[in-house]
Formats: C-alpha cells, sequence, structure tokens
C-alpha cells in the first residue's frame, strides 16, 4: 500500500507566493533605487565640480608681476583643512594649491584625457570625485583639477536605503499577517464544510449548507448530491435485504418444523447439528431484518446514550435470564457516543447476555472517552478464560467453551464483527473483579471534535 501524500496548505503556499513576490519586488526596487541614486549623485557632483572648475577659472587675475588668484572670489571650503573640496592649478612651471589639502596629495593623471571624471578615494575616508580640464587665459595655459568628496551622498542614500529596508520588511510583515487573516475568513466556508460533513457522519443532518461561495458551491452540491445517491442505494439495499430476510422466514419455518419431527429426534446428533445451524440462519436473519427496519434505514443516525438505552437493557436481561446480577454502570452524565444507537444495544447486549450467563453475582459496564477513541469494558466475576488460546477461541462463530450452557456460541462474534464495520477492536483479558473482561475500542469519527 502506498503512503499518502503529504497535505498541502493552500494558505501555506499563497503566504509563500506572496513572500516571494514582496521579496523580488521589494530587492527590484531596491537595485533600481541604488542604480538611479549613483546616476543622480553622479550628475549632481559632476555639475557641482565643473561649475567649481568655472569658478576657478573666474579667480584667475592678472597683476604686473603676473597671474595670481584672487582670493576674495575663491569658495570658504578651499581654506578649511580636508573640507573635502580641493583644487590644483597647474601652470608653467608653478602650481596653486588649495589650502584644505593640506599635506595631502591627490594623484592626478597625466594619461587621463582632459575633461573626464574620476573617481579615487580621498584622504580621511572621503571618496572623491575629480575633474582636470585645461584652459588659456590671459595668454597662459592653466591645467585646473577640481575634486569634491561625495563620501556624506553615499552615507545618506544608505542610511535611506536601510530606512526603506525596515519599512519594507515591515510592511511585509503586515501583508503576511493581514493575508493570514483574511485567508482564515476566507477558508471559513471550507471548515464549516468539514464540520457539518462529521455531523452527517454522526447523523446530526443529511446534507450541506449551500450557503458558501461561489467558488465552493459546485463542489458542496456534487457532495450533497452523492450524499442523497448514496442515501438512496443504502436505503434500496435495506429494503432488498429486507425483503429478502422476510422471504426467507417462512421456509426457515418450515425447516425448524421438519427438524423437530420426530424422526429426526432420533438422531439426537443430526438433530443438534441441524438445529445450531438454523439458530444461527435465524438469530442472523432477524438481526439484518432489525437493522433494515432501525433508524439508519432512512440515512439518519441515532446516537446511543448509555443513560437512557442502558438499563432498559439490563431489565430486559433480568427477564430473560431470570436472574438479577449487581451490575455497575461507570460512565459520565449526558454521555453521547457517535455511533448508531441499535449497533451499540446489539454489541453490549451481546456482551452482558454473556456476562449474565458465566457470572457469579457482579458484572461490571465502563464506557468513557480518549482523545482518539471510545472505550466500552465489561467485566464479570465468573470463572474466566485463563489460557489465552482459548480466549481466540472463544471470538471464533460458534464455538464453545462450554456445552453445558446455553446458547450457540455467536454472542461474542456478532459483536466482534460490529465493532469491525467501525474499524474498531474487541479482545477478552482477565476482568479485576475475577471473571472475564471484554474490551470493545472505537476509533472516533475523523473531523470531529467532542
Amino acid at each position: 500500500m502506498n503512503p499518502a501524500p503529504p497535505a498541502h496548505s493552500l494558505r501555506r503556499q499563497l503566504g509563500i507566493a506572496v513572500l516571494v513576490v514582496l521579496t523580488v519586488l521589494g530587492s527590484a526596487v531596491a537595485i533600481g533605487a541604488n542604480i538611479l541614486f549613483d546616476r543622480i549623485q553622479a550628475r549632481v557632483i559632476e555639475a557641482d565640480v565643473a561649475a567649481s572648475t568655472e569658478r576657478l577659472l573666474a579667480a584667475i587675475r592678472m597683476a604686473g608681476s603676473g597671474p595670481f588668484l584672487d582670493q576674495a572670489r575663491l569658495d570658504p571650503a578651499y581654506n578649511r583643512p580636508l573640507s573635502g573640496h580641493y583644487f590644483i592649478i597647474s601652470f608653467a612651471d608653478r602650481q596653486w594649491r588649495s589650502r584644505s589639502l593640506w599635506d595631502t596629495e591627490i594623484a592626478v593623471s597625466t594619461s587621463d584625457p582632459p575633461g573626464r571624471y574620476r573617481s579615487m578615494p580621498g584622504p580621511d575616508g572621503q571618496q572623491l570625485l575629480l575633474l582636470s580640464r585645461d584652459f588659456t587665459r590671459f595668454g597662459q595655459r592653466f591645467t585646473i583639477t577640481v575634486a569634491s568628496d561625495y563620501s556624506h551622498l553615499v552615507a545618506e542614500f544608505h542610511r535611506g536605503l536601510a530606512l526603506f529596508t525596515a519599512l519594507w520588511l515591515l510592511a511585509l510583515g503586515m501583508t503576511l499577517i493581514t493575508l493570514n487573516s483574511w485567508m482564515a475568513r476566507a477558508l471559513q466556508p471550507v471548515s464549516r464544510a468539514r464540520s457539518q460533513v462529521a455531523e452527517i457522519q454522526a447523523g446530526e443532518r443529511q446534507a450541506l449548507d449551500e450557503d458558501v461561495p461561489l467558488e465552493l458551491l459546485p463542489l458542496i452540491r456534487q457532495i450533497n448530491a452523492l450524499l442523497e445517491e448514496t442515501r438512496h442505494a443504502l436505503s434500496r439495499s435495506r429494503y432488498a435485504l429486507g425483503n429478502l430476510g422476510h422471504a426467507l422466514k417462512t421456509p426457515l419455518a418450515v425447516l425448524f418444523t421438519l427438524v423437530e419431527r420426530e424422526q429426526l429426534r432420533q438422531l439426537p446428533e443430526l438433530h443438534q447439528s441441524l438445529r445450531t445451524q438454523l439458530d444461527q440462519i435465524d438469530q442472523r436473519i432477524s438481526r439484518e431484518l432489525s437493522q433494515s427496519q432501525g433508524p439508519s434505514a432512512s440515512g439518519v443516525q441515532q446516537s446511543f446514550a448509555p443513560d437512557r438505552d442502558l438499563p432498559p437493557l439490563v431489565d430486559a436481561l433480568e427477564r430473560a435470564h431470570r436472574r438479577r446480577l449487581a451490575v455497575e454502570l461507570r460512565h459520565a452524565a449526558g454521555l453521547m457516543l457517535p455511533f448508531e444507537r441499535a449497533d451499540m444495544l446489539e454489541v453490549l447486549g451481546n456482551l452482558l447476555d454473556n456476562a449474565w450467563k458465566w457470572a457469579g453475582s457482579r458484572v461490571l459496564v465502563t464506557i468513557d472517552e480518549a482523545p482518539a477513541e471510545w472505550r466500552l469494558r465489561v467485566a464479570d466475576d465468573g470463572p474466566g478464560i485463563d489460557v489465552p488460546d482459548d480466549r481466540e477461541q472463544a471470538l471464533a462463530r460458534g464455538y464453545r467453551l462450554d456445552e453445558s450452557v446455553a446458547g450457540q456460541g455467536l454472542g461474542l462474534a456478532i459483536a466482534a464483527d460490529i465493532v469491525a464495520t467501525y474499524r474498531g477492536s474487541l479482545r477478552l483479558d482477565h476482568s479485576p473483579l475475577g471473571g472475564l473482561e471484554v474490551h470493545v475500542q472505537l476509533p472516533k469519527p475523523q473531523g470531529r471534535n467532542y
């Protein structure tokens, strides 16, 4: 048998999809913002550097002794050490440097073509954008090199990127929480339908409500149609079984009459064998007839209530066996078992009938609930069955450990058959009262909480 495939959660799949989409989208926005920032800051710094070279060119004046640099026209930042704004002006065999350079050297590459911007590290961790341009003024050739620090713009961008990332993560978390809440609400009809299926299984309703979203309505209607078809098929099967049982009753009565003839009574072994087999056939037909005429024939299950159903069963057994035992019933008040009442009455009826045959004076019936199952125990203070192999044989149909006790040996086997239809188990054990104890375990219907 192949193992069932693992269950897939729609909520988890949708959450993963949204997480992937938002992650890709956020990463794309961050990458795009970084590229856009690089371009914008490059344009801003380049424009500032180009303007600085123009202002420096305008600050070159001519006097009788030759060219000089008019300090009044210079930006004060050029006089502050390591201010981030630097220049070097070279002409003839002379060179003017800004005081802001202090003792720092800027590597001006003569191989770079004039007018090309170049990025390079500067002093004190600065990032410089450098531009060298050639000008002719007063009949002389001047090479003006200007460098500006743009590391503060990079730092500002990184702070903005960190803020964006934090806001994006917050938005992502809020989106996932909102999505989870929305999915829980959207899937409520599915949970409600699951609960209703459990109620149908317990016999508390006939069909699923069709007040569901449009996407689920075809499925719900199909399930209701399937339930109706199954109900009709079950009714037809029960009616056919009932008809067959009634049809067999008459020839069975004739056989009972024939088997009691004197000719057969003179053959005790043959008479007893035929009588036993006919009794088994009669009991089985009677059971199936009672099932076909019971509440489940109409498709409505009547649950078993120990408070209501056990006392009349005990009274009936006392009258049938014509003796009274000390019967103790242990179960929670108001307990309801989600199983067919007729089936539970037959199971407990057969188990109590067996206990009545063997008990000395006491019988204990216990019904309790476990997380995944219901447990029924019927114990007596009779001789019990000490040999494990005999306990197995006692569950065989028609097997009797003691021929002196009346019966056909069907009670425990019938009870085991009914328990098996509910996917339960029945076993025999030693009773705390000293005799036999029958353990019945019935799993709870799946998908329902009790």
